[in-house]
């Protein structure tokens, strides 16, 4: 008879019980989630595609030019995914953090194995050992256990490793191994990529890169980064002392530098006269040369002597704009002429007396008394353009930089691990056969590069096997 549980039981939907069994706690879930191949392949796959995107959209450039690049509907798509700011969008840092994440549990996950694969390594070689090794070898050899464990102990270590001799069963094992750092270049590598993200990712919330120009004689502290975005005063401000530009023949560029003062509480605590990659450095903010120009237009340098050679100072005019000259009248620059006539730099002048025409001529600037020829109460000589400089810095703080070269060299030394070394296993089984003969089984593997590790095997066993008459060979593998 039947009992009401027992009919409900049979009852159930087949589909019910296995659905319940198969059920996952949601934190087992989460883990097999974040330890999955595929949302790291994903991962790799946005970032990829989104870096692109980045090398195409131009980076942190003012308004008016993405204005004019892009139509109204395209601009505020793209701003509203912070496509000209990529780098630093909430979507970009999340999916840094989620491969980070993914990395380090992958790690986890697989470590522990790693660790007891090295820690704890078979050291006996079974029968279901011998099958799972990709290189085996059988023969048999006269003589006793004892001796030939000790004869083939001796030449395990000469031809490859020190052997770990273990007792089992009536049989001797020899075991040897190297490269066991092999082992954990993948997880160095992961590490490195792990640490290099976590650095990217300090100097994407914590960092700022900006330009600034700085005129001769001035100071700056105020910046503006992410294409004016973002608004940064520093604790201290940096004083252009002096630009310097040295040019060749031609007028092309020979060498430029920059004459720092960084200025906090009013005095100067750091001076230094930067060029290209070779910045200053303050408190965590780098100051790189990058460019430098003009600050407004070029003025023209005159000299006013009497005719007596006694001097009356130096004039800087400004283009067609009037000079006075006491008791004289005024002076104006008209126009510049880099070789006037083959006779070099000229600057054309007028000048406007009271009460008498305006007088026009030229100034040579190699013919600095040509002048006198006027015979006029004051005598001018040109001495050449003169303009203000200003220094173009970078300026840039990236609090993870270091953490970033921490990780690139542990990414380096994980990759030259998993790419140049392997760990190398051999077993040696010395058990009573018949005939009062020993039987010696041999057997190998790698976990990569298996073509060169077959011939270490084979030289192993070669050396191993040296006395040929008392060995039979029985089955190479």
């Amino acid at each position: 008879m039947e009992t009401v549980s027992e009919v409900r039981t049979e009852n159930v939907p087949a589909s019910a019980t296995p659905g319940r069994m198969q059920a996952k706690p949601f934190a087992t879930v989460a883990w097999d989630f974040l330890i999955s191949m595929k949302l790291a392949i994903w991962i790799i796959i946005v970032l990829a595609v989104t870096s692109i995107l980045g090398t195409v959209v131009e980076q942190n450039q003012p308004v008016e030019k993405y204005r004019q690049v892009y139509e109204d509907w395209a601009y505020n798509l793209m701003d509203r995914f912070n496509l000209f700011d990529m780098y630093h969008s909430w979507w970009f840092l999340l999916l840094l953090c989620l491969f980070t994440i993914n990395l380090a549990c992958c790690t986890i996950d697989r470590l522990p194995r790693a660790i007891r694969t090295v820690r704890k390594p078979k050291l006996t070689l079974d029968d279901a050992t011998e099958k799972s090794l990709s290189l085996t070898e059988r023969w048999k050899s006269k003589g006793d256990i004892p001796h030939r464990a000790e004869e083939y102990k001796v030449a395990l270590a000469r031809a490859f490793a020190a052997p770990k001799v273990t007792e089992a069963d009536g049989a001797v094992h020899l075991y040897a191994e190297k490269g066991v750092s092999s082992r954990f270049g993948a997880y160095a590598t992961h590490a490195g990529i792990v640490i290099v993200f976590i650095g990217a990712i300090l100097g994407n919330v914590f960092g700022f890169k900006s330009y600034v120009n700085i005129p001769d004689g001035k100071e700056a502290s105020h910046l503006d980064a992410r294409g004016g975005k973002q608004h940064i005063d520093l604790p201290f401000s940096v004083r252009n002392n002096r630009f310097w530009l040295e040019t060749y023949p031609g007028g092309q560029p020979k060498k430029y530098a920059s004459d720092l003062s960084v200025m906090e509480n009013g005095r100067e605590v750091l001076r230094k006269t930067i060029t290209v990659n070779d910045p200053l450095v303050y408190k965590g903010v780098w100051f790189y040369q990058s460019s430098y120009g003009k600050e407004g237009e070029a003025t023209a340098l005159v000299s006013v002597r009497r005719p007596d050679g006694s001097t009356m100072g130096d004039l800087s005019l400004a283009p067609d704009e009037p000079v006075p000259i006491d008791g004289y009248g005024t002076i104006r620059g008209v126009k510049y002429s880099p070789n006037l006539l083959g006779r070099g730099p000229a600057l054309q002048v007028v000048v406007e007396k009271p009460g008498k025409p305006a007088a026009m001529f030229v100034l040579f600037q190699q013919q600095p008394d040509q002048d006198r020829q006027r015979k006029d109460a004051l005598v001018f000589s040109f001495g050449g353009l003169t303009a203000k400089m200003f220094t173009g810095l970078q300026v840039a703080k990236d609090p993870g930089v270091n953490v970033v070269w921490l990780g690139c060299l542990l990414l380096t030394a994980g990759m030259m691990v998993s790419f140049f070394l392997s760990h190398r296993r051999i077993w040696i089984r010395l058990a009573e056969g018949p005939h009062g003969k020993v039987e010696v089984t041999a057997g190998g593997t790698t976990n990569r590069n298996r073509p060169a590790f077959e011939k270490v095997f084979a030289s192993v066993l070669a050396e191993v096997r040296k006395d040929p008459p008392n060995t039979e060979k029985e089955n190479p593998a």
